[in-house]
């Protein structure tokens, strides 16, 4: 498990200088209206402590911070070059180097977590889940926005070859590393399927999980519940 996550973490701090670019230009700006719409369903209210864990370069941060202005975020991510640029953007929040099968939080710590595009990135998503269940306050909410594939018969024919060919070509040859945006790829269509990720939840302690499609199944927002 430490050496995967160590190959994943190098990765992800070799990419960090064009994650951002590639994240609008490859999703169309997508990702912008993802990150958005995921925030709203944290039903978020000022006074609140929030973790954006695998932060990355800081965008959830950003955004929440134009909706919201009086709200304590911590941001942690296992890309020391990710919080850097981070940093670089203007994101003054306190930014923490960390992993998340130990989280280096109290339990119950937060009103709310938010972990956008980097689940799938968490090699054993169980002691993960479990680590994000006992940092969350009774009664706090977690969202996961991640990529999942749609179901449609001819648009995920489509979304697949854009995905497994042309997304790999085009990340690679801006970023110069074809292998990153060819383990994206391959790591969505390894992520759990819908009712096996939603009995993970359930199973790390969660009391109710709500999955969010967007755009045409692309992506989801699965908003769990910790009971009070």
């Amino acid at each position: 498990m430490e050496e995967k996550s160590k190959q994943i973490q190098k990765m992800f701090n070799n990419i960090a200088p064009k994650y951002d670019l590639l994240n609008r230009l490859l999703s169309f700006r997508r990702d912008v209206y993802w990150r958005k719409k995921s925030i709203n369903l944290l039903n978020i209210s000022d006074g609140m402590t929030i973790l954006d864990l695998a932060c990355g370069t800081g965008d959830m941060i950003i955004q929440l911070r134009k909706k919201i202005k009086d709200v304590n975020i911590i941001g942690a991510d296992f890309s020391k070059n990710m919080l850097d640029i981070a940093r670089q953007k203007g994101v003054m929040n306190p930014l923490i180097n960390a992993d998340a099968h130990y989280l280096p939080f109290k339990d119950g710590s937060f009103d709310r977590i938010m972990i956008a595009f980097g689940f799938r990135n968490v090699v054993n998503k169980e002691i993960g889940l479990k680590e994000l269940f006992r940092v969350l306050k009774p009664g706090g909410i977690l969202c996961i926005l991640e990529f999942s594939q749609p179901e449609g018969k001819i648009f995920s024919k489509i979304y697949r070859f854009y995905f497994q060919k042309v997304l790999p070509f085009i990340g690679g040859l801006i970023s110069g590393n074809r292998n990153a945006y060819s383990y994206l790829p391959d790591s969505v269509y390894k992520f759990p399927k819908k009712d096996d990720y939603k009995k993970m939840i359930l199973n790390a302690g969660f009391e109710k999980a709500d999955f969010n499609f967007m755009t045409f199944g692309i992506c989801n927002a699965a908003i769990c519940y910790k009971k009070y």
